[in-house]
């Protein structure tokens, strides 16, 4: 086979050139298509399910959460294993599937026994949820944000500023990238408008706090009215009734009193707050920071993803408020870089010309420009495979026949071209 591609490469050397060209020109292509990674990920087909319920300890995390959603995917088609861990406040329900198992059907397999399984647990404020699709070989990017000292925060501290930015500005952009499947958010504070109630207050008025609860939740909506018809054109009425800020919160009404309306204002203090938290984020142990972790979506193409995601996060620095600055912290790109510079290095320098002149083979410049570039090995094996199909040209030619009777002990014979074993 390769005997017959070279001695047809050899007749036709006006077209090496052009193939050539053309392989190469294919190579760029591919290669620029080609999906790049650092390190593979032989992560298994896993669907994690998240379950929060504020207040309860481990135990009854595991006993009356986690266990009851466990029982419920036992059954589903294609899965090897199950597991959980509880901590306070939350579960995590593993579940691992077949390595052949699509991940979106797997996702919907676990999705519908979820919703099922969710009318058996106890009351919950958020139901259980599945978790981003990705792997722990998917966080391809890392940053964190910095406040300087001085900037107008509403009222609000610094972590607390950092957090709400984060959350609302700069993950709902990044979330646009396609590719990005989720972006975590670590350190800072998350915000609450906090109602600080008076005991005393309520017992002297009379109020409980589901009176409380139920107030503010009843004035923390909009309603719609149909419309109204005047002349040509039809207005629309609505109730505007959602919160903006904290002075709504002290207006809100409880209950009257002698005719007279109890308000928030009057049985508690109102301000912002912050909810309780079991962890920080610092840039070099000196200061306080918020950061977040860019996820990749499972399958994708990490090197056109990294690509995609820096162009978005130019966008974002220019539109954060003044005096934030968004710094990279983990960027995977270079890693990337780093790992196929290693590959093109190897390959840069065993590709270099060696010593001897590709021209031995034919003296014809089409073959010379092919074999330039080829590493010495690989010359080497082509000087023999080439010495090899000329002594195995001469055997042919008139006069050599007998020659090769006697290197070959003098039993073969010639057959249509070809050497065959001498009859029994």
């Amino acid at each position: 086979m390769i005997n017959k591609l070279v001695e047809k490469a050899l007749k036709v050397r006006a077209l090496v050139i052009p193939a050539a060209m053309g392989i190469l020109v294919f190579g760029i292509y591919e290669y620029n298509r080609m999906p790049v990674e650092a390190f593979p990920d032989i992560s298994p087909i896993m669907v994690p399910v998240f379950a929060e319920a504020h207040g309860m300890a481990p135990e009854e995390m595991e006993r009356l959460i986690a266990y009851p959603i466990e029982s419920a995917m036992n059954g589903l088609p294609h899965v090897t294993r199950i597991k959980s861990t509880s901590a306070f406040g939350l579960s995590v329900i593993y579940v691992y599937f077949e390595d052949d198992v699509d991940i979106y059907f797997a996702r919907q397999l676990v999705g519908e026994r979820l919703s099922a399984a969710t009318s058996e647990l106890p009351y919950m404020e958020e139901p259980p949820k599945l978790g981003p699709i990705s792997t722990g070989l998917g966080q391809i990017f890392i940053y964190y944000l910095t406040l300087q000292k001085g900037v107008n925060t509403h009222g609000k501290d610094a972590g607390t500023y950092l957090r709400e930015i984060n959350d609302w500005v700069v993950k709902f952009q990044l979330r646009t990238v396609a590719g990005v499947t989720d972006i975590l958010s670590m350190g800072g504070h998350v915000l609450q408008f906090q109602i600080r109630v008076n005991p005393l207050a309520l017992r002297k008025y009379g109020i409980g706090l589901d009176d409380m609860v139920a107030a503010v939740r009843e004035n923390n909506r909009n309603a719609g009215g149909q419309f109204l018809v005047l002349g040509a054109e039809e207005h629309l009425v609505r109730g505007i009734g959602l919160l903006k800020d904290l002075d709504e919160i002290r207006k809100i009404p409880i209950k009257v009193v002698q005719g007279v309306p109890v308000r928030i204002e009057d049985v508690a203090r109102v301000g912002y707050g912050n909810a309780v938290r079991r962890g920080v984020v610092t840039h070099n142990g000196t200061e306080e920071v918020v950061s977040g972790i860019v996820l990749k979506l499972f399958g994708e193409n990490s090197s056109k993803v990294i690509e995609d995601l820096y162009r978005k996060v130019e966008e974002v620095k220019r539109s954060l408020p003044p005096g934030v600055t968004l710094h990279p912290y983990y960027e995977q790109a270079e890693l990337v870089h780093q790992a196929t510079w290693t590959i093109k290095k190897a390959l840069v320098q065993g590709g270099r010309p060696g010593n001897s002149d590709p021209s031995d083979f034919s003296g014809q410049p089409a073959f010379r420009l092919h074999c330039g570039p080829v590493p010495s090995s690989l010359r080497f094996h082509i000087h023999h495979l080439y010495a090899h199909i000329r002594h195995f040209g001469q055997s042919h030619e008139p006069g050599r026949h007998r020659h090769r009777h006697r290197h070959a002990g003098g039993r073969g014979h010639r057959h249509g071209g070809k050497h065959l074993p001498p009859p029994e």
